[in-house]
């Protein structure tokens, strides 16, 4: 669990992120997605979080072969890290799998 304080500068610096990028207009679908799944995840406890991790990786799968959303992706394997925290294991094993399965193809 969260220090008060932290969860409370967390959930601070979240909308004000959100609100610079709104402004910017530069906020991607992807990006809206996260920044509304870290503001409910205050919300929830540490025991409700896997769900909440599945329902974020089915929404941010659909843009996944976006050209429009490629730059969220580029700079975070997010989809890795979100199949890492639901199969509980690393994240460096997810990609190596993934790399694995390329490979064949």
């Amino acid at each position: 669990m969260l220090c008060p304080s932290f969860a409370y500068l967390l959930e601070y610096l979240t909308k004000s992120v959100y609100r610079v990028m709104a402004k910017m207009e530069s906020l991607s679908a992807v990006e809206e997605e996260m920044l509304q799944f870290l503001r409910r995840s205050f919300q929830v406890n540490a025991h409700a979080l896997k769900p909440e991790f599945k329902r974020l990786l089915e929404k941010l799968k659909r843009y996944e072969n976006n050209p429009l959303e490629t730059r969220a992706f580029s700079y975070l394997d997010v989809i890795s890290w979100l199949e890492s925290k639901i199969n509980n294991v690393p994240v460096q094993e997810v990609i190596r799998q993934k790399y694995l399965q390329s490979k064949k193809k």
